[in-house]
């Protein structure tokens, strides 16, 4: 068994900052910094009613008016589903000191337990290896600053302390750590291969480099997708790229190579925005916009395409500021061997 139920008998008494905004919002601005209580978690407490007003005892909903230095308590009995439990798995470690811990996750590997998945994630292995994470996120996530999709590859810093976790989510808040990616999308995805009536997102930032502008949200009708929204809605999202190589068959474009960097660091962001421009990653299941369906890429191919069952995407490069030293750090590390036959395949072309 990979998960436990635990509950935190504790009343947490608040007092409302700035009134305006959003309820959950205004309450997690002021909540103390070393509580680390998410707005996802304070949504949760206000849905079951476990926030009330100091003054007369009632429970607060959403659309609660709050008041100036209005006094709240907040129960935080709600259960914690999900609390991962050790297990032993391997880890690739590519740094490690008493406050965080750098990895290189393979493809195929959660990085925490939820949405039906309960064990076997790099938390659990975490769990296992550190004994303890930074427990000031949520439950299910012990010490996750940022994620990779399952399939992904490469990158992840986790924090092992409280103090170095508040640093970390503060530098991936104000994108100051850096994270840069290795993709191989379909086509080119140059200014000339963009379909007409979405050019606007697309644009030449210097020479050599693009950008993809566009906000993110969830898909209004498949709900495991994300999706450009050109509503208003979801999360301002800024990707920037660069062309490294294009693959030619028959004078036919068929991928290219790409470095990928993510100025934001929404769900899916580089699958959603080359998804957008037609452009999808290569291999992903759920984006498959750009894909050459009118050519035999099993034979073109040599067979590879057929046995690589998830996205082309690789997280290559990060760099970050120690929350404690204030030393610089920054990690390289090469695709996966699956990666690196694909990506030979399209070389031989």
């Amino acid at each position: 068994m990979a998960t436990s139920n635990t509950f935190q008998n504790k009343i947490l008494r608040i007092v409302i900052k700035e009134p305006n905004g959003r309820l959950d919002k205004v309450i997690v601005n002021s909540i103390p910094q070393d509580v680390g209580l998410s707005r996802s978690r304070v949504k949760n407490l206000i849905k079951f009613g476990a926030i009330k007003t100091e003054k007369d005892n009632k429970k607060i909903h959403q659309k609660y008016q709050v008041q100036k230095n209005e006094a709240l308590l907040i129960d935080l009995i709600e259960p914690l589903v999900s609390v991962a439990l050790p297990e032993d798995m391997p880890l690739e470690i590519i740094f490690e000191d008493d406050h965080l811990i750098v990895i290189n996750k393979p493809p195929g590997l959660v990085v925490h337990p939820g949405s039906g998945v309960y064990g076997g994630t790099l938390v659990n292995a975490l769990m296992n290896h550190c004994n303890n994470l930074a427990d000031v996120g949520e439950s299910d996530r012990p010490g996750i600053v940022h994620r990779l999709d399952k399939d992904t590859s490469g990158l992840l810093v986790v924090a092992k302390s409280n103090h170095a976790y508040l640093g970390l989510i503060k530098q991936f808040a104000q994108h100051t750590a850096k994270r840069q990616y290795l993709a191989i999308l379909w086509g080119l995805p140059d200014l000339n291969n963009t379909p007409l009536g979405i050019g606007n997102l697309l644009s030449l930032e210097e020479k050599g480099v693009l950008k993809i502008e566009g906000n993110i949200g969830r898909h209004p009708v498949h709900r495991k997708k994300m999706a450009l929204r050109k509503d208003g809605g979801g999360k301002e999202a800024l990707t920037k790229y660069k062309i490294l190589r294009t693959f030619v068959y028959k004078d036919i474009p068929i991928a290219s190579l790409t470095s990928c960097w993510l100025a934001t660091g929404r769900t899916h962001q580089i699958r959603v925005h080359m998804d957008a421009i037609n452009h999808g990653v290569v291999g992903d299941l759920l984006y498959r916009s750009g894909m050459k369906s009118n050519l035999d890429l099993s034979k073109i191919l040599g067979g590879v395409y057929d046995t690589f069952r998830r996205q082309a995407l690789h997280a290559e490069k990060l760099s970050f500021e120690h929350p404690l030293s204030k030393e610089h750090l920054q990690f390289e590390v090469s695709p996966p061997k699956d990666f690196c036959e694909l990506l030979r395949a399209f070389e031989k072309l």
